[in-house]
C-alpha cells in the first residue's frame, strides 16, 4: 500500500511540475571541444583548449547558455563527442516537449585535414559530424570549426548558400549554420602574440560586441561571420603561411537572423568613444588578452566584459598609447582618448600544427653571462651541461639535469629536476622530484613531491600530498588532496578530489566533487535491517562514493542501534527514465544499551558489521528526484553482541556463531543536485 501511494504521488508530481515549470522562449545548448593533440605526424598545439574554454565562457556570460547546458570537452575522443551529442539530443527533445525553442552550438578548435577532425589517433569525418548534428531535433544548429582545411565541411550534397546578410531581429529562423576558420585547402593559424588562433580571436572580439554593426547591443550570426571573415583575413594576409579565408554555409528557413550574444546581459561593459580609432588590445589584471580589435572613427562601440581592472593598448600607426580602467558591476564605463598616455613597443605566428615559434624571454640573466660554481649557478639557454649546485637558475629553455636545493628554469625544461624546490616557468617535459614542484606552463611527465602544481595543462602523473592542475589536463593524480581547476581526463585517486569536470575518467576517494557534470545526491532509504538510512553521494555517475548514517529503533528502547559507513556505486543509464544502479556498502553498527554501557570499556561495547551488494533499479521522476529499489545480498558479522534480527521476513542462514548471510531488499528516494 505504501509503495502504491509513492508511485501515485510521484506520477502526480510529474504532471504538476510539467505544467507549472514548462518554460516558453529559447533554450540554447553548447558543446565546446578543444584538442591540442592531433596524433602522430602533428605538432602539439598551444591554444586550442584555451580557445574552447574562452568561447564557452562568452556564451555562458552573454550568449544565453546556462552553465548546466554548457559542456567543455578537453582532448575528446570520437566516442566522447558522440556521447555528449546523444546527451544533448535527449535534453533538447525534453525542452521541445516543454514548448521551448531550442538551439545547439557546437565549437571545435584543434587539428583537422581535408577529411575530418583529428583527435589524437582518431578522425571524425566531416560528413559524419555534419549528419550527426543535423539529426538532432533543435530548431537551430550552429557549428563553428577552427582548424586547418575545415572549409571542407561546407561542401553539402546539394543545396545552395543563403545570402548571409540578414539583420531582422526576430528569432523565427530555423535550420543550420556552419562557420569555419579556413577554406578546404588552407591552414589555420595561431599566434603567441594573441595567445590563440586568429579566427577564434576575431570570433571572441565579435561576440563581445565588435561585430555589432547596427549598434543595437546584440550580435547576430551573420554579423559575426562578416566580422570574423574581415578580421581573420586582415591578420593573416601577410603571413608566411598564406591568407586565411573563413567559410560559411548558412541554410535557414523562416525569417530573421539568430542573435548569438546580447552585450546588455553581461554585468559590466566598456563603451569606446566614437572619436577613438586604431588597433585596440584589452588585457585583464592577469595580463590575459581578452580581446583585440580595430576601431574606426565615427561611431561608438560597446563591448561586454566582466568587472575588474583592464590595461588597454592603443596603436595608431607607429604610435602606442596605454590606459588603465576599472569596470564596475552593472555600470558602463566610457573609454576616450584622454584616458591614454603615450608610450614607446612583435611576435610569432605559426600554422596550427607547426613547431616554429618566436618568444622573448621575460627574465634575462642579470649577470649577462653564465656563472657555474657548483654552489650558485646561473646559465643561459645555450648551456648544455648538467646544473649541480645549491641554487640552479637556467635562463631560457634548458634540456639537461638540474640537481640542487633550489632549481629554477625560466622557460621550457626537458629532463629531470631534483631538489627541495623545483620551478619551471614554461612547459615541463620530464620529471620533477622535490618537496615543492611548480610548472607554470604545461606538464608532460611526472611530478613527485609533497606539493605539486601544474598551472598549465597536465598530461602525465602527479603524486604528492596535494596535487593541483590549474588548467586541467589528462593523466593520473595520486595524493591526499587532488584538484583540477578546469576539465580533467583521467583518474583522481585520493582522500579528497575536486575537478571542474571529468571526461573519460573517474575520481576515487572518500569525497569527490565534480562541479560540471558531477553527481551529487542526498538519499533516504530503508532496508531489512535499517528503516532510517541517510546517504550523501559524490563523484560522477559512472563511479561515486557514499557516506552513510543509519538508525534502527528496537521496540524495547534498550537496544537502539546506530550505524555509520561508506560505499561506492555506479549509475548505468538504460534510457532517459530508467537506470541500473549497483552498489557495495558497508555499515558498522553500535548497540546503544542504556543499562550498563557507561561502566564498560569502549572495546567491550556491542557492535556488528553489515557489508551489502545491492542491485538497484532506478527511475527518474524528474531532473532532480528519483526512486530506487532492488534486491541485496548482505554478509553480517557480529562482534560481541547477539545476532541482529531483521525488520521483515527474508531468507537468511547462519554460517557460524559470528557470521551469517541474508537476502533482502532495499528502496530509496534520492534527490540529486
Amino acid at each position: 500500500m505504501f509503495v502504491k501511494r509513492i508511485v501515485v504521488l510521484g506520477f502526480l508530481f510529474v504532471l504538476v511540475s510539467s505544467s507549472i515549470f514548462a518554460v516558453e522562449g529559447t533554450r540554447r545548448f553548447g558543446i565546446f571541444a578543444g584538442a591540442n593533440n592531433g596524433g602522430r605526424g602533428t605538432a602539439r598545439l598551444r591554444y586550442a583548449v584555451t580557445d574552447a574554454r574562452s568561447v564557452s565562457h562568452i556564451f555562458t556570460s552573454m550568449g544565453g547558455i546556462y552553465a548546466g547546458d554548457n559542456v567543455i570537452l578537453v582532448e575528446p575522443s570520437v566516442a566522447e563527442i558522440n556521447r555528449q551529442l546523444d546527451n544533448m539530443e535527449r535534453q533538447i527533445a525534453q525542452a521541445r516537449r516543454n514548448g521551448q525553442r531550442t538551439e545547439l552550438v557546437f565549437y571545435y578548435s584543434g587539428h583537422a585535414d581535408e577529411d575530418g577532425l583529428l583527435l589524437n589517433r582518431e578522425r571524425f569525418a566531416y560528413m559524419a559530424l555534419r549528419e550527426r548534428i543535423n539529426a538532432i531535433s533543435a530548431d537551430m544548429r550552429i557549428v563553428i570549426l577552427d582548424s586547418c582545411s575545415s572549409g571542407a565541411i561546407t561542401r553539402p550534397k546539394g543545396g545552395i548558400h543563403v545570402q548571409p546578410f540578414l539583420f531582422d531581429s526576430s528569432v523565427t529562423a530555423e535550420g543550420f549554420a556552419i562557420l569555419t576558420s579556413s577554406a578546404a585547402d588552407e591552414v589555420s593559424q595561431e599566434s603567441d602574440s594573441i595567445q590563440g588562433s586568429y579566427f577564434t580571436h576575431s570570433l571572441m572580439a565579435g561576440l563581445r560586441g565588435a561585430a555589432d554593426m547596427v549598434g543595437d547591443g546584440r550580435v547576430t550570426l551573420n554579423e559575426l561571420y562578416r566580422y570574423a571573415f574581415t578580421q581573420t583575413l586582415a591578420m593573416t594576409e601577410t603571413s608566411t603561411f598564406g591568407a586565411q579565408h573563413p567559410h560559411f554555409d548558412i541554410q535557414l528557413s523562416g525569417s530573421g537572423d539568430v542573435v548569438l550574444t546580447d552585450i546588455r546581459e553581461i554585468s559590466a561593459s566598456l563603451l569606446i568613444h566614437e572619436d577613438l580609432s586604431g588597433r585596440i588590445s584589452i588585457r585583464d589584471r592577469s595580463d590575459f588578452l581578452v580581446t583585440e580589435l580595430t576601431k574606426t572613427r565615427g561611431s561608438p562601440l560597446l563591448l561586454g566584459l566582466e568587472p575588474g581592472l583592464y590595461r588597454i593598448l592603443l596603436q595608431q600607426g607607429n604610435n602606442f598609447s596605454r590606459a588603465e580602467l576599472t569596470l564596475l558591476e552593472n555600470r558602463t564605463t566610457t573609454l576616450s582618448m584622454r584616458d591614454f598616455q603615450t608610450i614607446a613597443a612583435a611576435t610569432g605566428n605559426r600554422r596550427r600544427g607547426d613547431d616554429s615559434e618566436q618568444e622573448d624571454d621575460s627574465w634575462q640573466n642579470p649577470l649577462g653571462t653564465s656563472l657555474y660554481t657548483f654552489f650558485f649557478n646561473v646559465v643561459d639557454e645555450d648551456f648544455r651541461f648538467p646544473l649541480i649546485g645549491f641554487v640552479n637558475i637556467a635562463v631560457g629553455n634548458f634540456n639537461t639535469l638540474e640537481l640542487g636545493f633550489v632549481n629554477w628554469n625560466t622557460r621550457n625544461f626537458t629532463g629531470p629536476q631534483i631538489g627541495f624546490v623545483n620551478t619551471v616557468g614554461g612547459d615541463l617535459s620530464g620529471v620533477q622530484i622535490s618537496y615543492v614542484n611548480t610548472v607554470v606552463g604545461d606538464t608532460e611527465g611526472l611530478q613527485l613531491g609533497f606539493v605539486n602544481t601544474s598551472v598549465g595543462e597536465l598530461n602525465g602523473f602527479q603524486t604528492s600530498f596535494v596535487n593541483t592542475a590549474v588548467d586541467g589536463g589528462r593523466g593520473l593524480q595520486l595524493g591526499f588532496v587532488n584538484t583540477s581547476v578546469k576539465a580533467f581526463r583521467g583518474v583522481q585517486l585520493g582522500f579528497v578530489n575536486y575537478a571542474d569536470s571529468i571526461e573519460d575518467g573517474i575520481p576515487i576517494g572518500f569525497i569527490s566533487i565534480v562541479r560540471n557534470g558531477g553527481y551529487r545526491a542526498i538519499e533516504y532509504s530503508f532496508s531489512e535491517f535499517y528503516p532510517f538510512t541517510f546517504g550523501f553521494k559524490t563523484g560522477v555517475e559512472r563511479f561515486y562514493t557514499t557516506l552513510f548514517a543509519a538508525f534502527n529503533p528496537f521496540e524495547d528502547n534498550r537496544h537502539n542501534q546506530i550505524a555509520f559507513g561508506a560505499g561506492f556505486g555506479s549509475i548505468i543509464p538504460i534510457n532517459s527514465s530508467f537506470y541500473i544502479n549497483p552498489e557495495i556498502n558497508c555499515l558498522n553498527a553500535q548497540l546503544l544499551e542504556h543499562d550498563d554501557r557507561d561502566s564498560r570499556e569502549p572495546s567491550d561495547w556491542p557492535f556488528s558489521n553489515a557489508s551489502s551488494l545491492v542491485f538497484n533499479l532506478g527511475y527518474n521522476i524528474n531532473r532532480y528526484l528519483s526512486v530506487t529499489a532492488g534486491p541485496s545480498v548482505t554478509w553480517l558479522y557480529y562482534g560481541n553482541q547477539e545476532p541482529m534480527e531483521p525488520l521483515f521476513s527474508i531468507y537468511s542462514w547462519e554460517i557460524n556463531e559470528r557470521n551469517s548471510m541474508a537476502f533482502g531488499a532495499r528502496a530509496g528516494l534520492r534527490f540529486s543536485f
